[in-house]
Parts: C-alpha cells; structure tokens; sequence
C-alpha cells in the first residue's frame, strides 16, 4: 500500500519563502500531499498550494511580486511605486502599525476558491485567540479571513475579528503545526522556519529586533518542546542566517540556503516511502 505524506509550513515572516523550495522538492519526487497545515506564511503557502499551484509556479508568482518596478512605466503599470515595498505599508493605528491589504488582495487573486473546504488538499490554517489565549484552527469558511488572522503578528498588523472572536498570527500557540495532521496521512513533514539571529554590530538589539525576535523565541520554545514530546517523521530546518521577518528581498539567499535541506528530505522521504514496500 502506498504511503500518504502530509506537510506542515511553520511561521516566520520572510523565512517562509523556504517553504517553496521545499514544495518544489516534493513536486520533483512526483509526492501527493494529502494534508497540510500551516502557521503564518506557512498558512499562505500552503493554502496557494493546496489550491492546485505548484511549487513552481508559486516561486514565479512570489518572485513577479518582489520584482522592484525599473522604470516610472512599469511602476504605473503594476500600481506599485515602490514595489513589493506597498504590501507592507506604515498605517499608524491604535492595535497597528501596517496594513497588508495589498498583498491580501495579490493572494487572493492566485487563488481559484474563496473556502478552505473547496480547496483541492485538506487545510488547517493556525491562528491564535487573543483574548482567551488559545488556538484556534480554521479548516472551514472564508480563506481570506483566516489567511489574515493566522500571519496577523500582534502590534504590527491589524487584528482579525471572525464572528466575536480577536484573532492573532498562529505563532503564539503553534508556530509549526504538524500534530494538527497527524492521523490524516501516514508520513508527516514539518518545515520549521525561524532560522537564527545572532548580533550585527551592537549585542543590543533595537526597537523593531527587540519586538520580533523575543516572538520568535517563544515561537522556538513551542516548537522544540513539540518537537521533544511527538517529533513528526521528518523535522526540517533550514539553515537561514539574519533574514528579519519583512526582509522578503532576500528570497534568494533564503532559496539558497535551504538547499541542503530540500535534499535531505529527498533522501529521507523516500527511505520511509521505500520502507516496507
């Protein structure tokens, strides 16, 4: 009987462009995926590609988007002046700082159902429940609502409300999702994403470092203590150096380095694809 392998996408803001190498790695052993779950930009990628793209063509619509405009033409062309820059624009606010419509809006036009249901492969998008602290899984109703809820990092972007319920980025209650797909498949993949962070110049950190990371530290803690108490079949970790949560224009030193990983899980899926057979 051939075994089903599901795939879980971890959060980590720009980290996540790793998760397209990893689909790509998939796409390259012919691997169905019968489930996935995901936290952040974990739950973008993965909705786009339980929406029928391909890891392929999810790198060609993420890398037209972080193309900057060469010209005053092209920026016309595109309503972008400054590039992918718009997709995170300064929206002083009360609850925020930025607003994402723009890039919810290019999202939502790759996409060819508007409910998790529809999608072609089961999804579970991870947001966090802010007032009672809990998590909060959406496999059912808008996607767009739950995409914007489950990479909705506290200060920085606006809340989402879905029914009476303020939700939050994933992050805070399950930055690498995999126990959610554990009895949907056979084989389950987690991708964790938060890299590392060491100091650059000064050992303090600034304003915007201070906030991100010690997120990313309890993001970590979550993860290992999973991690410790039921590992899925196969972790995967890149490798990635100093990549900040918006710094998207380093997408290819983020392909780059998870490299190494898209083979190791080659080598490891199909040993336990094999195993048995």
């Amino acid at each position: 009987m051939t075994k089903t392998v599901g795939i879980s996408l971890g959060g980590g803001g720009a980290k996540g462009l790793a998760h397209i190498s990893i689909l790509e790695a998939l796409d390259e052993m012919g691997v169905k995926v019968v489930a996935i779950s995901g936290t952040s930009i974990g739950a973008i990628v993965g909705t786009l590609y339980a929406s029928g793209l391909s890891g392929r063509e999810i790198r060609e619509a993420v890398d037209s988007l972080l193309t900057m405009p060469r010209s005053f033409q092209e920026a016309w062309a595109a309503k972008r002046t400054f590039g992918w820059l718009e997709f995170f624009s300064l929206d002083l606010k009360r609850s925020h700082l930025f607003h994402v419509d723009p890039l919810v809006s290019e999202v939502q036009a790759l996409l060819s159902v508007e409910q998790i249901e529809d999608l072609n492969i089961p999804m579970k998008i991870v947001a966090a429940d802010f007032w009672n602290r809990t998590e909060v899984v959406l496999e059912s109703g808008p996607i767009i609502p739950a995409l914007r809820a489950s990479f909705c990092l506290p200060g920085i972007f606006k809340p989402v409300t879905i029914g009476e319920t303020v939700l939050v980025d994933g992050g805070c209650v399950n930055p690498v999702p995999f126990d959610l797909i554990r009895d949907q498949c056979d084989i389950v993949i987690a991708v964790d994403v938060l890299g590392k962070r060491v100091p650059n110049g000064s050992v303090l950190p600034n304003f915007a470092e201070a906030l991100f990371n010690t997120f990313q530290i309890a993001e970590k803690s979550i993860a290992v203590q999973k991690m410790n108490s039921h590992p899925p079949d196969i972790y995967i970790e890149p490798n990635i150096d100093n990549v900040k949560v918006l710094e998207f224009q380093k997408a290819s030193q983020i392909y780059q380095e998870t490299q190494s990983e898209c083979e190791r899980l080659q080598v490891e899926l199909k040993r336990l694809l094999d195993d048995g057979d």
